[in-house]
């Protein structure tokens, strides 16, 4: 999923669309359970670490030591971490807190990639 987010054919308008479909799901979760701030800035910069991971490991070169290692934190990272965001989470209404958890850490990784590629105003 993250070599076709990265890759020329995923344009800004599909991780536009993405993100604008995640919002209204996250939206709908929360008209029936409200996800704590705490937990939501975390997603967020789960999510926002991910894309942060990603970009540090493509800059490294594959002959040195710590790009294994850099492979390996961006597969273990996100999902242990969303997985201790939801054994966190109240167990009321636990599915759309789930839900939403997941959510908010896509839209953290998506963000810094619609950015990334914008046009340059001034030069």
């Amino acid at each position: 999923m993250l070599n076709f987010l990265y890759s020329e054919h995923c344009t800004r308008e599909v991780k536009l669309i993405a993100s604008v479909v995640t919002c209204a799901v996250i939206y709908y979760c929360s008209s029936i359970e409200k996800l704590s701030t705490a937990l939501t800035l975390l997603c967020l910069m789960l999510g926002a670490s991910l894309h942060i991971l990603r970009i540090l490991s493509l800059k490294i070169p594959a002959d040195q030591p710590y790009a294994q290692g850099f492979k390996y934190l961006l597969l273990m990272l996100p999902p242990l971490g969303l997985v201790w965001i939801i054994s966190n989470l109240p167990l009321t209404h636990w599915l759309y807190s789930a839900v939403q958890a997941l959510g908010f850490m896509i839209i953290g990784l998506l963000l810094p990639l619609i950015y990334q590629n914008r046009a340059k105003r001034f030069e």
